[in-house]
């Protein structure tokens, strides 16, 4: 055979050999693109997953405390103490109303929801003001609100004018439905109905505002147990030394109050 005839076989092997090469780069090219997509969408899911940390959301082992405040028209419903816990004798051990199941939120006369999950059924976006008021027999929603005594929807009177519900946190109005709102810790929560001409951020804090001070485990407001200091008051008061005389004693009490 010529050596004309066998050049154009040369030219055809290196042709394959360049297309084999070339589609081998593009399938190692696809693979990682594949690879980095794969990869892009596993740091997302972390990334958007809502949060289930103590700064996200509350948490077994936690005992947060917001105070609540509920505003009629023109008076605080209820006052700084209402709502005592819900079930349980003696104040003890909150139910939610109409079951014998532990209320993970809950109040103690104080006007403040206490936060105490015992299950991580409670716990995350379960904590939120629209469970408090359920679980405490009480009705929340961006038009109603059935709280102590109050029971009003949007459109009911304040003395002549129309009434309309609004809500804030921490001093600053907030928009759409309350009942929703996750729960944070050391918080304070006003809901109010009024009229067009009333400004909810005219209220201030409210009432149980001041219970939130020290309230932390133990020594929460209405959570830690009551004592008394032994009475240490003399039954009567010693009469001034004189020269020359010994100064008189008496007797005091020291038995414990029961």
């Amino acid at each position: 055979m010529s050596p004309q005839k066998r050049r154009p076989q040369a030219r055809k092997g290196r042709t394959a050999t360049a297309a084999h090469k070339s589609r081998r780069q593009s399938d190692r090219m696809l693979t990682y693109v594949a690879v980095g997509v794969l990869i892009l969408g596993v740091v997302l899911v972390f990334v958007l997953k809502p949060s289930t940390s103590s700064a996200g959301g509350l948490q077994l082992g936690d005992h947060w405390h917001t105070a609540l405040g509920v505003y009629d028209c023109d008076h605080w419903d209820g006052g700084a103490a209402w709502s005592t816990p819900v079930g349980g004798a003696a104040g003890n051990s909150p139910v939610e109303v109409g079951t014998n199941v532990y209320s993970a939120l809950h109040s103690h006369q104080d006007g403040l929801i206490h936060m105490e999950p015992q299950t991580s059924a409670d716990t995350g976006d379960a904590a939120t003001l629209g469970n408090y008021f359920k679980h405490n027999g009480f009705e929340l929603s961006s038009t109603h609100v059935k709280f102590v005594t109050a029971d009003l929807k949007n459109g009911d009177k304040c003395g002549n004018a129309p009434g309309k519900l609004h809500w804030l946190v921490n001093g600053k109005e907030r928009f759409g439905d309350p009942s929703k709102y996750l729960l944070h810790d050391g918080q304070y929560i006003v809901v109010a109905f009024l009229p067009d001409s009333k400004k909810i951020t005219s209220l201030g804090k409210p009432p149980s505002f001041k219970n939130l001070a020290g309230a932390e485990g133990s020594n929460a407001p209405g959570n830690a147990p009551v004592t008394s200091a032994p009475a240490q008051t003399p039954t009567s008061t010693p009469a001034p030394a004189s020269s020359g005389t010994t100064p008189a004693t008496s007797t005091g009490t020291s038995t414990p109050t029961p």
